[in-house]
């Protein structure tokens, strides 16, 4: 099962939209790991994931820009002010977090989508007179 759900995960990961949290979530649903095992093989298929897009992108020149170059710092920065911040929260909290992190991301989701259906169905009805 868990080899099911980290090819699952790392396709939709390869496609850009958030493979890694679809397996930590379907990890810790299915109790096939904890937290902190979820979050390092989440990390292993990110890295590969990575390594694979960066390369297929860098090939099509898409990736050295200079959003590229601004975004880095950010990315480093984001990077080791988590990884701090992990030592010192507890994983029944960690998880807790997470929860919530996955909730907010899906209730935006969610009114997004609806927003963008509104939208669409305005423009059809323009058209339509």
């Amino acid at each position: 099962m868990i080899y099911l759900i980290a090819g699952i995960s790392s396709f939709i990961s390869g496609l850009g939209i958030g493979g890694g949290a679809t397996f930590i979530i379907l990890s810790l649903l299915f109790e096939l790991l904890d937290i902190n095992e979820a979050r390092a093989y989440n990390l292993l298929m990110f890295i590969s994931v990575g390594i694979v897009v960066f390369l297929k992108n860098f090939t099509k020149e898409n990736v050295i820009n200079k959003e590229y170059i601004k975004s880095l710092l950010w990315i480093i920065l984001g990077c080791v002010i988590g990884f701090v911040l992990n030592k010192f929260i507890e994983e029944s909290i960690l998880k807790k977090i997470f929860y919530i992190f996955m909730l907010i991301i899906g209730i935006y989701e969610i009114f997004t989508s609806l927003k963008e259906i509104k939208v669409a169905k305005h423009s059809n009805k323009k058209g339509e007179n």
